[in-house]
């Protein structure tokens, strides 16, 4: 505040007071002053520090409860995959129920008996275990007719030569393992063992001749059971021949 007041006098020596002190200080240096120097070129960056110690775990809020999202869409169906194995074949189903006994019917269309040759025997009502070779005998008649004889033992005896069809039905409780032969001449055997009751069959068309012998015999240990006329031995002729 104090300069504000001074006198234009007083200022005008200030001022060459002033002028006097810089040319002096100017005239002791030895050179003149030079422009400021170019920066210099930044340092390279340093490396990163070590990685700090991993934290605790926090502790879940006491009343935090995790958030379900809505359900998403679902997905475009896959191919079809590759078909798979084929399953064991079952066992055989238990034999069903014995149908009713039929009544006996009258052989119509022909002329004379002799015209016609069939025979149908079953077995009596029993349980058994027949060895392998043993013949199966049906002894109770079923049909009566020309033709329809079993001798003493229990073989078919043929009395018309030609072309019969022969087969049997055969009721066992664990395997049955049966042959149909002419003579001492197996024409054809089957053979089932499934280890429980079952009901097997088994049929062949042959050319037999007056006087051959015609039976059902076992190839193997064999439990067969019979009741009413569930084991049975049928045959009949299809066409005469001679011989």
């Amino acid at each position: 505040m104090a300069f504000i007041f001074m006198s234009a006098h007083m200022v005008l020596r200030l001022i060459i007071m002033l002028l006097l002190v810089a040319s002096s200080e100017s005239e002791t240096c030895d050179g003149y002053r030079g422009f400021p120097g170019r920066p210099g070129i930044p340092g390279v960056p340093g490396t990163d520090g070590k990685e700090g110690v991993k934290g605790e775990k926090g502790d879940p809020g006491e009343d935090a409860v995790p958030i379900i999202g809505p359900k998403g869409d679902p997905g475009i169906p896959g191919l079809p995959g590759r078909p798979g194995e084929k399953g064991d074949k079952g066992l055989h189903g238990a034999p069903g129920p014995v149908g009713p006994k039929g009544e006996r019917g009258d052989f119509t269309g022909v002329d004379t008996p002799n015209q016609y040759f069939v025979f149908s025997y079953k077995k009596s009502p029993r349980a058994q275990r027949v060895n392998p070779d043993k013949l199966i005998v049906f002894d109770i008649p079923l049909i009566s007719g020309a033709g329809d004889v079993l001798d003493s033992e229990g073989f078919f005896e043929v009395e018309k030569a030609g072309m019969y069809y022969i087969s049997y039905h055969i009721s066992s409780s664990q395997s049955a393992c049966l042959k149909i032969q002419v003579g001492e001449e197996e024409k054809v055997k089957f053979c089932d063992s499934p280890g429980m009751i079952m009901v097997t069959a088994g049929s062949v068309v042959l050319p037999l001749k007056t006087g051959d012998k015609v039976s059902v015999q076992t190839t193997a240990l064999s439990s067969i059971f019979s009741r009413d006329t569930d084991c049975t031995f049928t045959g009949f002729l299809l066409f005469p021949m001679n011989g």
